[in-house]
């Protein structure tokens, strides 16, 4: 089912011909889809050109900004066409939609507000198998902790209410703080019962002690990772955040800050590339102590 009410707008990074197919099973369910290229390292031209002949609008940033920023150029694109959607999926370039995917978030957004919550976003209740966060049920509704930002359905007013993403983030946080904003202000994270999404959640790495494989009754032991860079952005913007929003959501930064620093002890323990791993998160602690923001300053 296509919709006429919402438009995805879809960050891409070297995208490699695998977006293909994600981009088509989002032209099948929404009136059109806004690609912004993050002024990715590698040509993108011959892939753009594919999404552009699919039917995307496409976006090129001359310069990597960071998810926030792409998405902003694209959600700025769509609202200034003359033809403004009621909602923004904003979407990562690995995700994959299931069928009716759209329609189930527009659906729950509906049921939402005419039970009286303030919507300001809709998220899935699963994403690859795994459950979204809940945070209770108001007036039949059910509703969402902190979601992740691909796969996300945003109402148009809201954004025009409480502004855009925070695009000095880079990456990492960028879902959290709009979260955060959006409960300061009275918005509510709705989920859609029936909605799943296929997204890779980190990397499944084999646990190895003193370079032995672990197992338990026979099953190799995994740990999720991230890419080892990514654990600045990760430990700097929770420090950031917890410096804007911890005051007010204080059980959501003791929190967040205890799973970050247990998920950094066991992989440490547990993963390769530790010592790459504990310098970013390092060198992002000190960072967000300082308050920078922006992309990591490499010397």
């Amino acid at each position: 089912m296509t919709s006429n009410a919402t438009t995805a707008v879809v960050s891409l990074f070297n995208a490699d011909e695998r977006v293909l197919a994600n981009a088509a099973a989002l032209l099948t369910q929404v009136r059109r889809v806004v690609v912004v290229d993050d002024g990715s390292s590698q040509d993108p031209a011959p892939v753009l050109r594919q999404l552009q002949d699919m039917g995307c609008i496409v976006e090129r940033l001359a310069t990597n900004s960071g998810i926030a920023a792409a998405l902003n150029a694209g959600i700025a694109l769509e609202l200034a066409s003359g033809n403004r959607p009621s909602f923004i999926l904003t979407m990562d370039q690995d995700s994959l939609l299931d069928g009716d995917y759209v329609a189930a978030l527009e659906e729950a957004a509906l049921a939402a507000e005419q039970a009286g919550v303030r919507v300001g976003m809709v998220a899935p209740a699963t994403i690859r198998g795994l459950p979204t966060r809940r945070s209770g049920v108001v007036n039949g509704v059910q509703l969402g902790g902190e979601p992740i930002q691909s796969g996300l359905l945003l109402p148009v007013a809201v954004l025009e209410e409480l502004g855009t993403l925070q695009s000095d983030l880079f990456i990492d946080g960028v879902d959290t703080e709009y979260f955060l904003r959006c409960q300061s202000a009275g918005f509510k994270t709705v989920i859609a019962p029936s909605a799943a999404l296929d997204h890779s959640l980190g990397s499944m790495t084999p646990a190895r002690v003193f370079g032995a494989d672990l197992a338990f009754r026979g099953l190799p032991i995994k740990v999720r990772t991230a890419a080892s860079w990514r654990y600045y952005y990760l430990f700097r913007n929770r420090i950031l955040l917890a410096r804007k929003y911890g005051r007010r959501h204080v059980l959501w930064a003791a929190k967040g800050l205890m799973a970050d620093y247990r998920h950094l002890v066991i992989v440490t323990l547990l993963a390769p590339h530790r010592f790459e791993r504990l310098a970013a998160a390092a060198a992002g602690i000190a960072d967000g102590l300082a308050g920078r923001a922006g992309k990591r300053r490499v010397s």
